[in-house]
């Protein structure tokens, strides 16, 4: 495993948090403290990184013990080890930074749920969210928002409590040493300076010390001495007649504001989370340190997919990988048929290609490599999968994206090969009636969205206009050319409204009124109306007693539709008996 470095991000922090401790006595400017929240964002950002990278390492720790655990048992008995002390610390950092900021900003608060709830709603705190296989509790603080930035004194006491020394600080240097020991273990003593997470002391060699505190030799005699390494104070003077020297924790929370104590507490949770990491990857090394020797080295991309959709996101992983510099064979079967073999190129990798049909595609194959701790040839099985999607065009008529109210108005849904697809309606109803086809109900609303995704990917969306149903057309049974005998007009005996020419089934127009005009050929005239569709006894008696060439209209007709509104048709209706 490399060296512990630190990366420019964690050498800025590193870097802001000195000046800023060696400027909080003077009248530090606003944009200071600016920074400190910017720092303090990406160390946030950082550690919320670090945590899903350690699942990942862990994860597949976990898998190599599942296939061989008296190998790998005792190396991941000690990564269990280290998780434990890694959890402990990491939950106790965030618990105190957010007890620290909830002291401060949040007095008033009578509950701890209150506290949250304020913090959240303030925007002091971003979130309080449990993320990763260990559950560890991430306290995301917003330190912009805090009100006293420039204030001390209550960050000092919680910190620092009095001179004999009951704050918080000192119980967190005990836990950041008793988690240190434990990186120590699993990493060993030869990556001592690696580590990090120094606290009250400049720890290591004896060449060490003396060059990080300029100490002479025959000062480090009055030195804590652990087997071959030094413990020394950061400010550690061998004259003082002083027994107690100012540590770490002075250093670090005495004086310091509420911004300065938030963004140190996440540092060190980046630190120990870094140390972890490290850690777990150097007993994963130790496995098989001996196992396999290569002669090549190279980066390689794996993807997660051979088929996206339009809007979905495209994922692989890219990593370095060795190999050795010697010809490989894979013997590789596509959806269950004959076994074929491919051999591989000079960077080891098997190419695999097909030329097939549309639809989706598995396959299987094992690669055949010696072991040279056995000297044996063995398998090493593999798989995959992948869709073909057939050639796809969509038409549609830009000028009749229309739907109707009170009726459904069938919808079809195409594409999404390889993944199921959804559809949803911005507003109204949208109901699945089959495999891409929907019943739409529009609402009130004068237009609607229909929205398709798959796999929680937008596929795109169509906007439709919204109308009222068309009116219908009045008629009288047996009427022609507006001319008609009186029987055929008595065996009518109602106004009826028909849909013409619309594609619509079950659409439906009921008459629930009209008026009643007619004009003898003497040249009486009378008006009547009707509260539906049928004839009155008045309308009746004046068809019975009409003769040739009188005439009578039907005007005013009212109708009412499957969307249950009342519609007055313009056209009426002119008969002339015949």
């Amino acid at each position: 495993m490399a060296g512990y470095k630190e990366t420019p991000r964690q050498k800025m922090i590193g870097m802001m948090y000195l000046v800023y401790t060696a400027l909080l006595a003077m009248n530090v400017s606003k944009d200071i403290l600016d920074a400190f929240d910017t720092v303090n964002a990406g160390v946030q950002t950082t550690n919320i990184t670090l945590s899903q990278q350690i699942d990942q390492k862990y994860a597949a720790f976990e898998e190599q013990y599942g296939l061989d655990q008296e190998k790998v048992g005792p190396y991941w008995e000690q990564a269990q080890a280290l998780r434990v002390e890694a959890d402990d610390l990491v939950n106790y950092i965030e618990a105190l930074k957010w007890d620290l900021v909830k002291k401060v900003e949040c007095d008033k608060a009578k509950t701890p749920a209150e506290a949250v709830s304020m913090a959240l709603e303030n925007g002091l705190l971003k979130s309080a969210d449990t993320i990763g296989m260990n559950n560890r509790k991430i306290y995301n603080i917003n330190t912009s928002k805090v009100k006293s930035r420039d204030n001390y004194n209550k960050p000092t006491e919680y910190m620092m409590g009095n001179p004999e020394g009951n704050g918080v600080a000192f119980e967190l240097s005990q836990k950041i040493k008793r988690f240190r020991n434990e990186v120590v273990k699993a990493m060993g003593p030869e990556h001592i300076h690696e580590i990090g997470l120094v606290t009250d002391s400049v720890f290591g060699s004896k060449e060490f010390v003396m060059e990080q505190t300029g100490l002479a030799e025959s000062a480090l005699k009055k030195l804590p001495y652990e087997g071959n390494y030094y413990a020394a104070k950061m400010d550690y003077d061998p004259t003082s007649n002083d027994a107690i020297q100012k540590g770490w924790e002075y250093h670090n929370f005495h004086h310091t504001v509420l911004v300065a104590d938030v963004t140190l507490l996440n540092k060190i949770i980046s630190e120990a989370q870094t140390a972890e990491l490290n850690a777990v990857t150097e007993l994963m090394s130790d496995i098989h340190a001996k196992d396999f020797t290569f002669d090549e080295i190279g980066a390689k991309v794996f993807a997660e997919s051979g088929y996206l959709l339009s809007g979905q996101t495209y994922r692989a992983q890219a990593m370095v990988t060795a190999w050795k510099n010697s010809q490989l064979t894979a013997r590789v079967k596509l959806d269950g048929g004959a076994e074929k073999e491919y051999t591989s190129n000079a960077q080891g990798v098997i190419p695999l290609e097909w030329n097939v049909g549309v639809g989706s595609h598995n396959y299987t194959g094992t690669i055949d490599m010696l072991n040279p701790s056995t000297n044996q040839m063995e398998a090493y099985d593999f798989s995959g999968s992948f869709v073909v999607a057939p050639p796809a065009v969509s038409v549609s008529a830009t000028k009749m994206n229309v739907v109707y109210r009170g009726i459904d108005n069938p919808i079809a849904v195409g594409g999404g090969v390889g993944g199921e697809i959804s559809a949803n309606a911005s507003s109204g109803t949208l109901t699945r009636t089959g495999n891409g086809t929907y019943n739409l109900r529009p609402g009130e609303a004068n237009e609607v969205t229909i929205s398709v995704s798959s796999q929680g990917s937008s596929l795109g969306s169509m906007k439709f206009r919204v109308k009222d149903l068309p009116k219908p057309t009045a008629l009288i049974r047996n009427v022609v050319n507006g001319q008609v005998s009186k029987s055929a007009l008595q065996a009518a005996g109602r106004v009826e409204a028909e849909m013409k020419d619309f594609d619509f089934d079950g659409v439906h127009y009921d008459v629930v009124g009209y008026t009643f005009r007619y004009k003898t050929k003497s040249g009486t005239t009378k008006e009547a109306k009707a509260n539906s569709g049928g004839f009155t006894d008045e309308i009746r008696t004046a068809i019975s007693q009409s003769n040739v060439g009188d005439m009578f209209v039907f005007t005013a007709i009212q109708v009412r539709g499957n969307d249950g509104k009342t519609k007055t048709l313009e056209t009426p209706i002119g008969i002339e008996i015949k």
